[in-house]
């Protein structure tokens, strides 16, 4: 692993055009704005296994972003990347781990547990509605997209915003300003720079 003012980091040096766009799509995740990030591949893609192969290369031994990768169909795998800090803050916000132990989530809260309850759901070949919760989206908008009667839809900006549009809009900046931090630093920075910055 590399070594960047003694800071160890993941990604080697790399001009590869599919790293230097997971590390774009990647950017709020590895910037700390966003808690997870789950991307879609399909089976069928020619590059596919070489894709599989560089994501487990570059981010195996990551220590700012974590992954899981699980079959979705036939036709997909899906791979679900997460800073731990971010995600655990989402996680156990007390209003956040009600509403997921009230349905269905282990009652002591435990991460690997609640990703692998997460994950399960989506293996049985549904998209369940808290994975919202999961990728950063205020829990009003994850209840509203679930039908809660009180909560009207207010607005698309990334996601479905339900209600006062406030907290959705100043998360959906956080996470462009990420995207936009990112881009600037693929232009002046290898991978591996961008990293240890982050």
């Amino acid at each position: 692993m590399l070594q960047i003012e003694n800071k160890p980091v993941c990604f080697k040096q790399s001009n590869d055009n599919f790293i230097k766009w997971l590390v774009q799509i990647l950017g709020p995740v590895i910037l700390g704005a966003k808690p997870s990030e789950l991307l879609s591949f399909p089976n069928n893609d020619k590059a596919f296994d070489e894709k599989i192969h560089k994501i487990h290369y570059y981010f195996r031994n990551c220590k700012k972003i974590s992954y899981k990768i699980f079959p979705f169909s036939h036709q997909s795998t899906k791979v679900f990347f997460y800073q731990t800090k971010s995600l655990e803050a989402v996680l156990k916000d007390p209003r956040n781990a009600r509403f997921l132990k009230s349905i269905g989530y282990p009652k002591v809260y435990n991460l690997e547990d609640y990703l692998n309850h997460m994950i399960d759901k989506i293996m049985q070949g549904t998209m369940p509605d808290e994975i919202g919760l999961f990728l950063g989206y205020p829990l009003k908008d994850v209840i509203g997209f679930m039908g809660h009667p009180s909560l009207r839809l207010t607005k698309v900006n990334g996601w479905r915003v339900y209600g006062d549009a406030t907290l959705s809009d100043q998360t959906y900046n956080e996470f462009l300003k990420a995207k936009n931090q990112i881009k600037k630093l693929l232009a002046f920075s290898h991978i591996d720079q961008i990293l240890s910055y982050a």
